[in-house]
């Protein structure tokens, strides 16, 4: 199973522009829930402005122990502007997102600390602008019960903020169902005490 951390990550793309010592910087965030669509974004942004002089980026995909985190200083000095970024990300516990920090060189050399600091408010100052939601993993369920036992599961199902998926009707009630992956072991227990042992439960997806 994945880990079961919940994590913020932005509405939409956002981007914010600013000056350090002549360089411009251009950041933009945006949601990613894969790798493909991380890369997608700073194709994008890098295709966007062709003539900057450096596209630096970092992103997290996920959450828990298969958290996939990427960074690069395209070209600027070693550890200088994605893994700066991707410790703000870190810091703000944002995940299933991307950052791409344009930079166009603006004659003045900011150095390492200056080159840190301003990619790291490339990501600061986008993330403040950003409208962010709480995401958490879920887990989906299988249920098999009896007529008799059918309201009592819904009722669990309530109190351990889950939702119907779908139900059909035959011999037994079949149900689909999900509901964060935080609430899995006490939902698991519950369900078998509610059914008496009569009901039957099947993981279908965790992520």
């Amino acid at each position: 199973m994945t880990g079961s951390t919940s994590y913020q990550t932005p509405r939409e793309q956002y981007r914010v522009r600013f000056t350090v010592q002549g360089s411009k910087f251009i950041s933009t965030l945006a949601p990613a829930v894969s790798e493909d669509a991380a890369r997608a974004v700073i194709e994008t942004a890098s295709g966007e402005f062709p003539d900057a002089t450096h596209h630096a980026y970092a992103y997290r995909i996920g959450s828990g122990g298969d958290i996939i985190e990427r960074s690069s200083d395209d070209r600027e000095p070693s550890g200088t502007a994605g893994p700066p970024m991707l410790q703000v990300m870190q810091g703000k516990n944002l995940s299933d997102a991307v950052v791409v920090a344009t930079r166009y060189f603006g004659g003045i050399k900011l150095g390492v600390g200056g080159l840190k600091r301003a990619y790291r408010d490339c990501a600061r100052q986008a993330i403040s602008a950003a409208n962010l939601i709480l995401k958490e993993p879920f887990i989906k369920y299988r249920l098999k019960t009896s007529y008799e036992d059918y309201g009592a599961v819904t009722r669990l199902l309530e109190s351990v903020e889950g939702k119907l998926v779908s139900v059909s009707y035959s011999e037994r009630v079949t149900l689909e169902v999900t509901m964060p992956l935080r609430q899995a072991e006490y939902f698991t227990a519950s369900f078998e005490s509610t059914t008496r042992g009569r009901g039957a439960i099947q993981l279908i997806q965790c992520n």
